[in-house]
C-alpha cells in the first residue's frame, strides 16, 4: 500500500546514540530521495522528567518542541497512546527489559543493537512481538545502507569478483577506559565483542551466510579467542573469530578490539577468483567501496555513497514501510536472523568462558 506516511516515534533514553537517530528523524526525508515516508517525534522518556524535557529543548526545532511530550518514567511513555512505535537507545543490558516491557504494552519496538544479551533472550522478544501481533527490529543501521545493498547485489547477484573465498571483517575502536567505562563494565554488558563485534558481524554474514550457495545455513566451523582487559577481567578488550562455510567454500577472520583502530584503507576485504572488494574505514558507516578486478595489474575502481546525516533514518524509513504495510518484521534484517546472530556471539562467549552477572543475562518463563 503506497502512499505518503508519517510514523509517530517514541524515544527510550537520552544518550549519544539517542541524539544522533533524533536529529535523523527530523531530517527533510527529501534530502535523502525519500517522499513516500516521514518521521515524527511525539514523546522522549529518560530517568527523569528533567532529563527528557532538556534533551527536547536541545535537539527538537522551534516547532516542535511544543509537540514533543517528556515523560520521567519508560513506562509512562509507553501509555502515550500517540506513539506508534518506540526507539530503545538504551544501554545493551536494559535491552531485553525495556523492549519486553515495551512488546507487552502493545508497542512496535526498533531497539538499538546490540538486540540483547544473549540469543535466549531474543528469541523470546520475537514469540512476544507475534503474540503481541507487532513490529519488532534490531536497529542494526548499517544494513539499510545504499551501499550496504549495493555490496549485497554486487557479491551475490552480480558475483563481479567471482568466487568467493576469504574474508576479513574487522572493527575496531581505541577507547580510553578513563572516559568510558560504559565498555569495560560487565554490569552494563561492555567489552568489544557485543558492541563491535555486531559490525564484525554484518560484513561476515552477507557476505557468508546470505551467500547464495550457503542457504542461510551457520557455519561448519566457529572458533574464537579473546584478550581480557585488565581493568574489568570480566569484559574482553579484543576478539578475534574464525569461520569456516563449507557449501560455499568461504573462510572468515572477523575481529572486534578496543586496544586500538581499524586501519583507515581497509576494514573489510572480500577476495574471489576475479579479484576483491574493499571497504574502506569505518565498518559502521562506510561511504565507499573499492573494486580491484585482475587483469593487467590490478584495475581499481571507486564507488562513493554519499551520507546526507548520520545514516540512522534508513533503518527508520524501513520500519516506517513495515509498519504501514502492515507487515511485523522486516525482510531485508528479519528476527531470525538476529536471533541467529546472537547465537553467534554466544558460542564465541562460550568458548572463552565470558559470562556476564545472572541478572542482565536472566530470561522470563515463557
Amino acid at each position: 500500500m503506497a502512499g505518503h506516511f508519517t510514523l509517530h516515534w517514541g524515544i527510550i533514553a537520552t544518550g549519544g546514540i539517542a541524539e544522533l537517530f533524533f536529529k535523523d528523524l527530523i531530517a527533510d526525508p527529501a534530502l535523502r530521495g525519500v517522499s513516500d515516508v516521514a518521521h515524527l517525534p511525539v514523546a522522549v522518556a529518560s530517568r527523569s522528567i528533567e532529563k527528557a524535557q532538556a534533551f527536547i529543548d536541545e535537539f527538537a526545532p522551534i516547532e516542535l518542541k511544543s509537540e514533543i511530550t517528556a515523560y520521567g518514567t519508560y513506562t509512562e511513555l509507553l501509555k502515550d497512546e500517540s506513539v506508534d512505535c518506540v526507539y530503545i537507545a538504551t544501554p545493551a543490558s536494559s535491552h531485553y527489559a525495556n523492549t519486553l516491557e515495551a512488546l507487552r504494552a502493545g508497542k512496535n519496538v526498533l531497539c538499538e543493537k546490540p538486540f540483547t544479551v544473549n540469543a535466549a533472550q531474543a528469541k523470546h522478544l520475537q514469540i512476544v512481538a507475534k503474540e503481541r501481533n507487532v513490529f519488532l527490529m534490531e536497529g542494526v543501521w548499517t544494513r539499510f545502507f545504499p551501499l550496504t545493498i549495493a555490496f549485497k547485489r554486487m557479491l551475490h547477484e552480480e558475483r563481479i569478483i567471482g568466487k568467493v573465498h576469504r574474508v576479513f571483517s574487522d572493527f575496531s575502536v581505541l577507547f580510553d577506559p578513563a572516559r568510558d567505562l560504559r565498555m569495560y563494565r560487565a554490569d552494563t554488558a561492555g567489552g568489544a565483542l557485543l558492541d563491535l563485534g555486531v559490525y564484525m558481524n554484518v560484513w561476515t554474514l552477507l557476505s557468508c551466510y546470505h551467500h547464495p550457495d550457503n542457504e542461510l545455513s551457520p557455519p561448519t566451523v566457529l572458533k574464537a579467542s579473546m584478550l581480557r582487559s585488565p581493568i574489568c577481567p570480566e569484559i574482553d578488550e579484543s576478539t578475534t573469530v574464525i569461520t569456516v562455510w563449507e557449501k560455499p567454500q568461504i573462510m572468515c577472520i572477523g575481529t572486534a578490539s578496543m586496544m586500538t583502530d581499524s586501519p583507515a584503507d581497509c576494514v573489510i576485504r572480500i577476495q574471489g577468483t576475479k579479484g576483491e572488494i574493499v571497504i574502506p574505514i569505518h565498518g559502521s558507516r562506510p561511504e565507499k567501496i573499492l573494486v580491484k578486478l585482475k587483469g593487467n595489474g590490478m584495475d581499481t575502481c571507486t564507488l562513493e555513497y554519499p551520507i546526507p546525516g548520520q545514516g540512522l533514518f534508513w533503518e527508520a524509513d524501513a520500519v516506517a514501510r513495515d509498519i504501514r504495510d502492515g507487515k511485523k518484521e522486516d525482510e531485508n534484517y528479519p528476527l531470525d536472523e538476529s536471533v541467529f546472530a546472537m547465537s553467534l556471539m554466544d558460542e564465541v562467549r562460550r568458548q572463552n568462558n565470558m559470562n556476564f552477572p545472572a541478572d542482565i543475562e536472566f530470561v522470563e518463563d515463557y
